[in-house]
């Protein structure tokens, strides 16, 4: 199993981005579709898209939450697939109680997404937008 995960993982994760690359295309929003607001997700497709080309101020455009978290979601990714693939964890994590952090996660988000459907100065900011 330590095998399957240990090459599964990059392969799955080149090829998405490949894929990404090619057809240059993301799905859209249903929520955005069904509703006309923005999601917490809405424009992470295009950010990642950006950020394949090195694009990074697009990718903050699309995703202005995604980008400042991107390097601690990589990091706790990492330490994830280290644990699988060598049976033991490598990788600190500061001590935080889980409930502290599931609380405050569940604030941000549901900020974000209440703030990013303001129409004015400056929660506008928040909304993906063409660059």
């Amino acid at each position: 199993m330590r095998i399957l995960v240990g090459v599964g993982a990059p392969a799955l994760l080149l090829l998405t981005a490949l894929f990404a690359l090619w057809f240059e295309k993301t799905p859209p929003c249903i929520f955005y579709e069904a509703t006309g607001l923005y999601c917490v997700g809405c424009g992470t497709g295009r950010a990642l898209l950006s950020l394949l080309h090195g694009e990074l101020y697009a990718a903050f455009r699309y995703q202005p939450l995604l980008i400042p978290l991107l390097p601690l979601i990589a990091y706790c990714l990492l330490k994830y697939y280290i644990a699988c693939v060598l049976g033991r964890d490598l990788l600190p994590l500061p001590r935080i109680r889980a409930r502290f952090v599931g609380i405050a996660v569940l604030v941000l988000i549901l900020s974000y997404w209440i703030l990013r459907n303001i129409p004015a100065f400056p929660f506008y900011y928040l909304a993906p937008t063409e660059v």
